[in-house]
């Protein structure tokens, strides 16, 4: 069993500042997580320190939550680590007035914090200004919001479209097409942010019938059918997720078109169905469950170590599958 010797040597910092720490008293925020780090890697009694707060959390999702593989892994990433570390938790849903409600008649309490899924881009901005307002420990999970004092652990969307496009870049495809719905959806904003990014550092044109912005389904699947019979056809697309990356294949495929021999296609996310595609969706694979786990951790961080902020990245990587050829 780890000792507070070992912590010592572990984290490099005093034993004297070791003991203030585990006393309550309040350290140099550095040293802080130099000893929450070392206590971790030595498993020194992390579990029962947490299971004596008490704590209480909240996960806070859209009505649409159910709708996407990803959150509801993360959702189950969540129950799971709470579970093992005796905390309370309730999912509520919560948007738009519901928002200001909720977050008006917040009672204050040292033992509970706020974990944040699956949300458009205005109500995350609400919901944001309401916790850094109320001083709410908090998390938001897979969501990269940049207000000051707002935490969130997430997969850098930006760079995954970058990787990604550029990997498509480096099969030889030029003419890239990207739908999404980057006025509605921040998620959508970071990802052909992403996209742009990777066109122009390898210096290659960037055209606007090439992105189109739809909030539809039916919208986008008209604009599909039109540039899939254009004289501009794409030799690649780029879906934003996988189910619109599946969506696109089925559509080429009921006009006529072979993937990849005519259309190149990937996807993000990586969701069970990806696989089992026809053919074969390469896709960034993005670990959801693991999001909601460590999310839990790090919100363990806020409300017992007192991190003011946390700023979080977890690693993606690419599935390569039959979806993709070179040109």
């Amino acid at each position: 069993m780890a000792t507070i010797d070992d912590i010592v040597k572990k984290s490099g910092v005093s034993r004297s500042t070791v003991f203030r720490f585990l006393n309550g008293n309040n350290v140099r925020e550095s040293s802080k997580q130099l000893i929450v780090e070392a206590m971790k890697d030595l498993n020194y009694k992390m579990d029962k320190l947490t299971k004596s707060l008490n704590l209480n959390f909240e996960i806070s999702v859209s009505p649409e939550y159910m709708h996407f593989q990803g959150f509801t892994q993360m959702v189950q990433g969540v129950m799971e680590a709470c579970e093992k570390k005796d905390i309370k938790v309730n999912l509520v849903i919560r948007s738009g007035k519901q928002i200001d409600e909720d977050y008006s008649n917040w009672v204050k309490s040292d033992n509970k914090g706020v974990l944040i899924i699956g949300k458009n881009k205005e109500d995350e901005i609400r919901e944001a200004k309401f916790l850094k307002k109320k001083n709410i420990p908090h998390i938001f999970i897979n969501h990269r919001i940049e207000i000051p004092d707002i935490s969130y652990v997430c997969v850098d969307f930006e760079k995954a479209a970058y990787d990604v496009v550029n990997y498509l870049i480096n099969k030889g495809h030029r003419d890239i097409l990207v739908i999404g719905n980057p006025q509605e959806l921040l998620v959508d904003e970071l990802k052909i942010n992403g996209y742009l990014k990777a066109m122009k550092d390898n210096d290659i044109e960037i055209k606007d019938k090439h992105i189109i912005i739809s909030q539809d389904s039916k919208e986008s699947e008209k604009a599909i059918r039109n540039i899939l019979v254009s004289k501009d056809r794409p030799t690649a697309y780029f879906g934003i997720c996988d189910s619109k990356a599946i969506k696109f294949i089925n559509i080429a495929r009921t006009m006529g078109f072979s993937i990849p021999e005519d259309i190149s296609v990937v996807g993000m996310d990586n969701v069970n169905m990806a696989e089992y595609s026809v053919p074969p969706l390469t896709s960034v694979e993005v670990n959801f469950k693991s999001l909601g786990e460590k999310s839990v951790e790090q919100l363990i961080n806020i409300i017992k170590y007192d991190f003011t902020t946390i700023k979080a990245f977890l690693s993606h990587s690419i599935i390569e599958r039959e979806s993709v050829r070179q040109i």
